[in-house]
């Protein structure tokens, strides 16, 4: 999985890990439109790849900030590039990109190196792809439950 360490000069998480691409959505922009904008910002992927990109669903969560409770849905996308492909840092604010096993970004969500919303995404997508299983994980259930939860 290719892995994004954010731009130390970023005001949120700096230095922390993060999705190869990720951003919010403008008004007036649609998911699909921000996220081929995203991947040729961050990554300097190309339209042609980008457009490859998969629905997968959404993961919702709560977080607290400055007294104030904050509600956010991501719209979640798989993104199958081929063995050859390499980002490159685009617009700044990434610093660097590392491609990591599956098991060692399993190993790193569970830390608090990973933009936290990065890691129920990753968590999102080691759940959807067999790679947490409900026999060997005990909290399985509970992941399933708190990624998909209403708000």
């Amino acid at each position: 999985m290719w892995i994004a360490r954010r731009s130390l000069t970023k005001p949120n998480y700096p230095g922390k890990l993060d999705h190869l691409a990720a951003g919010g959505i403008s008004a007036g922009s649609g998911v699909w439109e921000t996220l081929l904008k995203e991947c040729t910002e961050e990554a300097c992927i190309p339209e042609s790849l980008a457009s490859t990109a998969r629905p997968a669903g959404t993961v919702s969560y709560a977080y607290e900030q400055d007294s104030a409770l904050y509600l956010e849905c991501q719209f979640v996308y798989d993104l199958e590039v081929p063995e050859s492909f390499q980002p490159r840092v685009g617009d700044g604010e990434v610093q660097e990109f590392y491609l990591w096993p599956l098991d060692k970004v399993r190993g790193a969500i569970a830390t608090q190196e990973f933009k936290p919303n990065c890691a129920l995404v990753i968590l999102d997508f080691l759940i959807r792809n067999g790679h947490i299983q409900p026999d060997t994980e005990k909290f399985y259930n509970k992941f399933v439950e708190n990624l998909h939860g209403p708000l």
